[in-house]
Parts: structure tokens; sequence; C-alpha cells
């Protein structure tokens, strides 16, 4: 945003354009020697201000994401009639690892994002790829009853500068602190933001604005796209703007007095997207790779679901053309998906994070029926030659060897294993990576020996990278299914329970898996008989555990 103010002394005098923050974070105390104690965030601004739409948001340094949300509420009161005040909020668990940040909105629109022990992007929330800003000042041990303060003399933070730790003064301004104000009427729009791209179909865009001063006396002025101004009360606030898909408006609101002089003005740009219809997932990303992000997307095509996780909301979905992640934090699509489930009605834009192309979703999508998917079956030299052809992509890679293997080995979450097929043996190591924390094989010993296993194709800033779903994604090799001491019968089996033989009479665990990788049934049994009568025909894998040896099988229900 960009503003204009006018101070009037004994004529009307113009200055340069700057911006004023006039609620403002004030003080802040998050690490003391010892136990940490007292921690929280101060307010300060006009006297009367109320803060019952203002949030506090904290952000952890370490990955970017807020940790913590404040609700704030009351008024600021006038200490020393001064016209301004302070309001202190004690908030406990405040991160010191370093960097770490606060940030202040009011009613979602970003006011300040600061930090301490240097600076860092947001991510999600109202702070959501914003780089915030270090104060320069930190608390490394400080005495208990010591803060990071504000001081100087002004009433707007930009004239405030932040002081090494000193003695806490919370719900006061600080010491060394003086607020001047010259009471002059300002007016600001703290709504949309400058830049903000509307999703198609909005029809209204509130604008929003605050004003400080006021003598009873002003007006204002809307005008939009450098239209006719629409005059209205100071309170008359949010302005509804009318809009079309497709067009950008530049609104300005101008604070006038009786006499029509020119008090104070600013001024936002947004606009509204338009709705791009697409056949399918291929389309998608060809119009990704060729125009760069900024569109939004109409899927025609009623993509597969292949798995789905808690985390960001995230879906990995497939059409016949090609197959793309869905990254939703927000939670924009409400409606419950499954593996096998097909989805109607996907609406969003494209993004990229770590060279994987991300569908952002805008509206909810609705189940459009089911389908099975066949994985592809690929080498590792087809996914390093042709990436991101696959990218996203359930696909199936068999006589797979892990590095890694040595029949102790386990799994462990978030890290990378080396792994080769016949195709790839001549080219570097291929990257098997752990990346769902949830998975069943985490903690499971590394197979050995040549496998089959199916797995998404993803990339890692342009490194190739595979990654299973479950373990019985990648215990599928029918090498496998006979070096153990486990057997099974009858197997097909039509008479609704299956025999599992072995070396000893200890209890059994079993698990039994679709094909889609769904767990559908898990038992301990110890008369060797499961009972799979409630089980569908179709081909099912058995997960078999005993005294620490455990052994996947595959079984056939008619």
């Amino acid at each position: 945003m960009k503003k204009l103010y006018f101070l009037l002394f004994t004529l009307l005098i113009s200055i340069a354009s700057f911006g004023q923050t006039t609620v403002f974070i004030n003080e802040i105390h998050y690490d003391n020697s010892g136990s940490d104690v007292n921690e929280g965030v101060e307010i300060a601004g006009p006297a009367g201000t109320d803060l019952t739409n203002y949030t506090i948001t904290l952000y952890n340094g370490n990955g970017g994401a807020s940790y913590n949300s404040v609700a704030l509420s009351g008024l600021i009161p006038n200490e020393g009639s001064s016209g301004y005040g302070a309001v202190w909020f004690p908030i406990s668990g405040i991160q010191n690892g370093g960097p770490d940040g606060i940030a202040l909105d009011n009613g979602g629109a970003l006011i300040q994002f600061l930090s301490y022990e240097g600076s860092f992007t947001g991510v999600g929330g109202v702070a959501d790829g914003v780089l915030s800003t270090d104060i320069g000042v930190s608390e490394p041990g400080s005495p208990i009853g010591e803060s990071l303060q504000l001081t100087g003399t002004g009433d707007t933070y930009e004239e405030f500068s932040w002081s090494a730790p000193s003695t806490a003064s919370p719900d006061l301004i600080n010491p060394g602190q003086t607020f001047s104000s010259t009471n002059i009427p300002t007016i600001s729009i703290f709504d949309p933001s400058s830049g903000t791209v509307f999703n198609p179909g909005t029809t209204n865009v509130d604008v929003t604005w605050t004003t400080t001063n006021l003598t009873g006396n002003e007006f204002v002025n809307v005008i939009v796209n450098m239209g006719a101004p629409n005059s209205v009360a100071p309170t008359a606030t949010p302005f509804s703007v009318a809009t079309m898909d497709g067009t950008s408006y530049d609104v300005t609101v101008e604070l006038r007095d009786a006499g029509n002089a020119l008090l104070d003005s600013d001024t936002t740009s947004f606009s509204v997207g338009v709705l791009t219809t697409v056949a399918d997932l291929a389309a998608v990303r060809a119009d990704y790779n060729a125009n760069g992000p900024g569109a939004f997307y109409s899927v025609q095509s009623t993509p597969t679901v292949t798995y789905t996780r808690t985390s960001r909301n995230q879906k990995y979905i497939q059409d016949a053309s090609a197959a793309i992640l869905i990254d939703d934090a927000p939670g924009i699509i409400t409606t419950t998906f499954s593996i096998g489930s097909t989805m109607s009605g996907l609406v969003g834009q494209v993004s990229e994070f770590n060279g994987i192309m991300q569908f952002n979703p805008t509206q909810d999508a609705a189940v459009a029926g089911s389908n099975t998917i066949t994985p592809e079956v690929v080498t590792l030299a087809q996914i390093i030659a042709n990436q991101e052809d696959y990218e996203s992509e359930l696909v199936r890679i068999n006589d797979v060897t892990f590095a890694a293997a040595d029949g102790t080995a386990t799994f462990a979450a978030s890290t990378s294993y080396d792994i080769a097929d016949p195709s790839a043996r001549l080219l570097a190591a291929s990257t098997f990576r752990t990346n769902f924390s949830e998975a069943d094989y985490i903690g499971q010993v590394i197979p050995q020996g040549a496998i089959s296993i199916n797995t998404f194709v993803g990339e890692f800033n342009g490194t190739p990278q595979v990654t299973s779903r479950a373990l019985s994604d990648i215990a599928l090799s029918t090498d496998n299914f006979d070096r153990n001491e486990f057997s099974i019968f009858p197997n097909p089996t039509n008479t609704g329970e299956v025999n599992i033989s072995s070396v000893n009479a200890s209890p059994i665990a079993v698990a039994v898996f679709d094909v889609l990788g769904k767990q559908v049934k898990s038992e301990t049994i110890s008369n060797n008989r499961l009972n799979v009568s409630n089980l569908k025909s179709g081909i099912y894998l058995l997960r078999i555990t005993q005294d620490g040896a455990t052994s996947t099988k595959k079984l056939v229900i008619r």
C-alpha cells in the first residue's frame, strides 16, 4: 500500500509518502536464565483502540510454521494522559531456539512479522510467505524480570527502536519511551492487501479501513479504478466493490475534512482470477510448465486417489494422462476421500515445493465413484531419464535392491536409501526416501535381495526420489514369498478361513492388506486359523509376524 500524508499547520503542506504502524508490538519477553517465566508480548497504540479483532501468532523459525496464536481483547488505556497506552498479554512457551517470530494481525490482515535471533520466511497463517524483520536484539539468558523494549520518541512503530534487555514494564509505556502525537487524522486500508488475487467467481470484495484522530467533521471518498468518488462516512467500512473475473482493481480511500481538504489517503490493488478449463492433469502440468504460476484450473477428468495424508491434508491423485500431489494445508477440501475414490470438481492453482508440482485447491471437490489403479511398471533408468513424466504417479519397479539391507538395518523416518535395479546398475544410485512418517514400514527391517516395490515418483531439487506408502508396497516380490517358515492353505480359498502354519505354536499376528495397500484386517491368532469370511473376493497381502520374524504372503479369496 502507498500512503500520502498531509500536515496542517497554518497552511496545508504536503510531505513525502511513508508507512505508519500505529498499533504495534512494544515489548517482548521470551527467555531468561533458568526456567522461563513471565513470557509474553505487549501491544501499544492509541488510547481507546479496541483489540478484539487483533491476534498474536507465534512462529517457529525451524520450518517457519506457526505453533500458537492468541486472540486479543480489551481497550488500550490512556496512560498519563498521553493519548497512548500498552497492554501486556502473558503467553507461556514462547520459543527461544532462534530464529523465532511473532506476527500481529488485525482481522487476518498482517500488521507486523517480527523475529529475534535472525530472520526467516513464515509458512502458513497470516505470515505465509512473508520474510520476518529481525529486531536486532535478543535475550541470551537474561535475568528474570527483564525484557526487550522499544524506546525513543514518536507515535508510530517506525519512530522507535529496540533496545537491549532491561527491567520489564508490562502493561506500561516503556521507560525511555515517549509518545508525542500531532493528532493528524489518518486513514489506512488493512484489507485486502495489495497484490491479492481473488478466486474466479468472486463478485464482491470488501475494502476495509481504519481511521485515527478524527474530529467528527470528516468524510471518505472511495475511488475505484479512477472513477467517480463514492462519498461515505468514515464509519462506512467495509465498502463493497463489485468485481468480475479477469479484472484488476485499484481502490483509493481519501479522508477529507468538511471543506473538502485532503487530510490523508491510502490505496490498495487487487484482481480476480480467470478459470481455465483443462481436460486432465497432463494439461494442468503442461500449462504450468509453459506459463508459470497464477492460473486457476478446473479439471474435467475424474482422477483416482492413490494416497491420502493427514499432514497438510495431502492427496496423491492420477488419471490416465498424469498425476499430481494435492497440497491443501488450509483444508479447503472437506470431503472425505479414500484410496480408490475418484474425484470430480477439482479447482485450484498450482505451485512448486522442492521441485514437486503441487495442486492447491480453492474449493471443495466431490467423490465421483471408485477406481482401481494398476501401477505402471517402469525401471529406475526410465525414472531418471523422464522424472517429470512420472512425478507423483504410483508406479511399480521390479528387481529393486537396497544397498543398506543387511538383515538387521531398519527403515528410519525422513531418511534416504540408495537403491538399484538391473536398468540402473551402471548409473548413479537412485534414492528411496522415507517421506511418510506415518508409514508402517518405519522401524521394519529393510528387505534383502531383489524385490518389487510400488512407489510414488518425486524429486528433491532436481534429484529423482521414490517413496512407498506402506509395507505392503515394498514386500511384493514372489521371490520373498518362498524365503520364510510360514505357509498358508488353502490358497486360493473359498471356505471363509485359511490355515497359517509355522515352526512353533506361538501366537501369530496377521495384518491383511488389499491391492491398494489399505489394511482391511488385523488380528492375532493362536489356533493357526484366520477368519476371512468378511473379505470380498480378490487378491490380498498378509503380513505375518511371530516371535519377531515377519513374512508377507499373497492370498487369493474366491
